[in-house]
């Protein structure tokens, strides 16, 4: 049963994100066009400190993974109860928190900088103040979350991130169209925070009969899931500051306008993170486990070698469909010429994304060791080599050059200093891993090849327009990398099902013969 949640939760995490992405062509350009650059840009230069303050959880949701994963190896049931009661504690109080953070920092206007008018100001700070709650409620729920997610429930998950991906849009658009704006865009997804919480906390007492222990607050395992989880939150910090900072340096240099056109890129590159990280997330209580269990080395290689070829199939066909038709995609999407330069920008964010998004479960394979020091040093060294190098570019080519610099330090700090991490101290076996991601690069060609004349010969206006060239280059990237790349395996994941259903309508016609 937990092999095929995760194959379904693989397969729902895919089809959310293309349901979301579909959405997304057409709630954008609509938010886009209703709010206005002005809005638009406030709105997206609040995100960015929302993500600061989401922070606050300090990394703990990889502890609980963690020893909730060594508990239950034990078979120590009060183990359990007790961190469940812990958890919801500490995130209760973090919380809180975060409420008092968000609300003083929507006082004061300097975290805007100077290029904002007065009333783009009023609105930034109003729009803080309701996503805060939003933040501060995402806390205590995340507990429910978790314990979903260490039982492996992802069919529950996946359906209620759907619900809530497709619902929001659809209420938002007539919203928007009859006139409202950024701040019911806010209250609205507070609504569906609120909607998916007791959910999840109805779920997790009701089906999976989540325990808890509030007596006995026990400091000492909380010292010790800090100490743990001290690099994560580094790692996590740095992380979401290295994905954020473009969009803040933006606002201070060059004002909302800039961070609107801007948005577009970021906004496609983190629809190019979540398809990567797609098939990671669903594996990372598996990786904990084999760890808590004390698998090889060779078990631990072939899970990461597996999980980063497919990794690295889906997002060279989505680079490559991009090289194919990004150009004519962003000008229609963001409804203008102007967003022309979003096209590079995107190449250069998706081609960094590539190249580390393919190793993502060796960041849970460092975690489970509780080895990720390392790379949590590595990245703030990135962070500020990032930022070093975006400020004069972005201040001289704006966002362009902000995702220049962005894209120099992450391929920097993950594929030369992580590789070396990962080989020389965790022990994955990285010169294996990166010849089988390599086998695949001959079955790229022809497809990289179609991308390229098609993005000089081929420019269509109009959405319509872009399906008979997407839909060639998809043709042209499957065949070939069906025939020239893939292994009997990953075949397999696409005839398997095939053959499954083929089966049980053999069955079910037999059974309606007379």
């Amino acid at each position: 049963m937990k092999i095929n949640q995760i194959k379904a939760g693989a397969m729902l995490s895919y089809v959310s994100m293309g349901l979301s992405t579909i959405i997304s062509l057409v709630y954008t350009p609509i938010m886009l066009q209703r709010l206005g650059e002005s809005e638009f840009g406030v709105y997206q230069a609040v995100l960015p400190i929302i993500s600061y303050l989401n922070l606050l959880s300090f990394g703990l949701g990889s502890a609980y993974v963690r020893y909730y994963s060594r508990f239950r190896a034990a078979g120590d049931k009060k183990g359990c109860a007790k961190l469940n009661g812990m958890f919801l504690t500490t995130y209760l109080f973090l919380g809180a928190l975060v409420l008092v953070i968000g609300f003083g920092l929507s006082y004061c206007d300097v975290i805007f900088g100077k290029k904002l008018t007065p009333d783009e100001i009023a609105l930034a700070e109003k729009l803080l103040r309701i996503m805060t709650v939003n933040a501060a409620l995402t806390f205590p729920i995340s507990v429910f979350e978790s314990h979903v997610t260490i039982n492996e429930q992802y069919l529950f998950q996946k359906i209620v991130a759907m619900g809530k991906q497709v619902l929001n849009p659809l209420i938002m658009i007539p919203l928007l169209i009859i006139g409202y704006g950024s701040v019911t865009l806010t209250i609205v997804s507070l609504i569906f925070t609120i909607l998916s919480g007791i959910l999840n906390v109805g779920y997790c007492l009701r089906k999976l009969r989540m325990p808890f222990a509030f007596h006995g607050y026990d400091f000492r395992l909380l010292r010790e899931m800090f100490g743990f989880t001290v690099y994560v939150f580094i790692g996590i910090v740095v992380d979401n500051v290295n994905w954020s900072i473009d969009r803040q340096l933006l606002t201070w240099f060059h004002g909302s306008a800039a961070v609107t056109v801007y948005s577009i890129a970021a906004q496609l590159n983190n629809y190019f993170l979540l398809f990567g990280n797609a098939i990671s997330n669903v594996m990372t209580p598996r990786v904990h486990r084999l760890v808590a269990e004390g698998a090889s080395m060779r078990k631990l290689d072939a899970l990461f070698t597996c999980v980063g070829r497919l990794q690295f199939i889906l997002l060279s066909c989505i680079f490559l469909g991009f090289v194919a038709i990004g150009q004519s995609f962003v000008v229609l999407w963001g409804g203008g010429e102007q967003f022309r330069i979003d096209y590079w920008t995107t190449l250069l964010l998706f081609f960094a994304c590539l190249w580390t998004n393919v190793q993502t479960v060796g960041i849970e394979i460092q975690r489970a060791k509780n080895m990720h020091k390392f790379r949590s040093l590595t990245y703030l060294g990135v962070l500020v080599g990032n930022i070093l190098i975006s400020i004069p570019l972005c201040i001289k080519w704006q966002g362009l050059g902000a995702a220049i610099g962005t894209a120099i330090a992450t391929l920097v700090g993950n594929v030369i200093l992580m590789n070396w991490y990962y080989y020389h101290r965790i022990g994955l076996n990285i010169p294996a891993f990166w010849r089988h991601i390599l086998h695949l690069t001959p079955s790229m060609l022809l497809p990289a090849a179609a991308a390229v004349l098609l993005a000089v010969f081929v420019h269509p206006t109009t959405y319509w327009g872009l399906i008979p060239p997407g839909l060639a280059f998809v043709a042209v990237y499957g065949i070939s990398v069906w025939l020239f790349g893939m292994n009997r395996y990953e075949r397999g994941l696409v005839t398997g099902p095939l053959r499954r259903l083929t089966r049980r309508r053999k069955r079910g016609g037999g059974h309606r013969a007379p």
